[in-house]
């Protein structure tokens, strides 16, 4: 894949191989979002390097891709400071460098959308910022509505969206349960968008065994995650599901969306549509998705696949 080549060259410092990229994708608002996302985690730490390559001789369209580019990847960087763990897992010196280094990508990206006004994904990557920045909600809605206006579908953003309205940020079970069934909904046919009812089950569910660790309810907690894709549930995700696989149209996010729904299916008892999906992504695995490598190892070898 040209994404591989070009984020293993920008890991070792070729950046070039990145503006092309984004200079490729300025018309699929889809594959430009996927290309920044990548590209940003490539460029963890190179974040001054893309900055040195804008000057006032840069021409305005590429000036848009290497704003996009430094604005998510500041993001990233922000991210990897701040860790994966709950905010009481990180000490108030990290969060000062993470504020920091976060509050500085949203000049950038607002740059970025006001060069091309009507590209969504500046937009999609301020998602990220609101979030960390711990921006009021009303704020956090505008970012989301600004996305929509310019791409109601665009599946990173949609994402990000089931982020925002998760308990664990600050939001409810029940508005990030709608906002994922309003997403079903909303998927033309054959979209992968239909795999947001799948992360938002899989985030509930987490809320949920979460809470009971923390009181230390560890049995109720086992019990909770080994029943919660009960018939209802199951039946919610194949409908979903079939929406997309019936007559699947090719998408950049289709990697993600089989991943969200062979996770989900490995813990219903509708295996056989989980060993489908997790057939279909190889040996990609997605760090999103599993915890570790190791966990979608020992999926695919539980369900015969390796």
């Amino acid at each position: 894949m040209a994404l591989d080549a070009g984020v293993e060259a920008v890991e070792e410092g070729h950046l070039a191989a990145g503006t092309a990229l984004l200079r490729e994708s300025r018309d699929d608002p889809e594959l430009r979002a996927l290309y920044a996302e990548a590209l940003g985690g490539a460029a963890v730490g190179r974040s001054a390097q893309i900055h040195a390559l804008l000057s006032a001789d840069t021409a305005e369209q590429d000036a848009a891709d290497l704003l996009l580019w430094l604005g998510r990847t500041l993001i990233d960087e922000a991210w990897q400071i701040r860790g994966d763990g709950t905010a009481d897992t990180v000490g108030p010196e990290r969060f000062k460098l993470f504020f920091a280094t976060l509050a500085r990508a949203r000049d950038p990206l607002l740059a970025a959308a006001e060069i091309n006004p009507d590209d969504p994904v500046p937009w999609a990557c301020l998602q990220w910022f609101a979030l960390g920045m711990q921006l009021d909600r009303e704020e956090k809605d505008y970012v989301w509505q600004r996305v929509i206006e310019r791409c109601p579908t665009l599946y990173p953003a949609h994402w990000g969206r089931v982020q925002i309205l998760a308990p664990k940020w600050g939001g409810s079970t029940e508005e990030m349960m709608e906002f994922a069934r309003g997403s079903v909904e909303l998927a033309p046919e054959g979209h992968p968008l239909t795999s947001m009812i799948a992360l938002a089950h899989r985030e509930r569910l987490h809320d949920v065994v979460r809470d009971l660790v923390r009181r230390r309810r560890f049995i109720a907690a086992l019990r909770t995650f080994r029943r919660y894709y009960d018939e209802e549930v199951t039946a919610e995700l194949l409908a979903a599901a079939a929406k997309w696989c019936t007559a699947p149209v090719p998408h950049p996010r289709d990697l993600e969306a089989h991943h969200q729904f062979g996770w989900a299916f490995h813990h219903t008892p509708a295996l056989d549509h989980a060993r489908w999906h997790l057939y279909q992504v190889g040996n990609r695995t997605h760090r999103e998705t599993w915890r570790e490598p190791r966990e979608f190892v020992r999926a695919l070898r539980g369900l015969g696949l390796a």
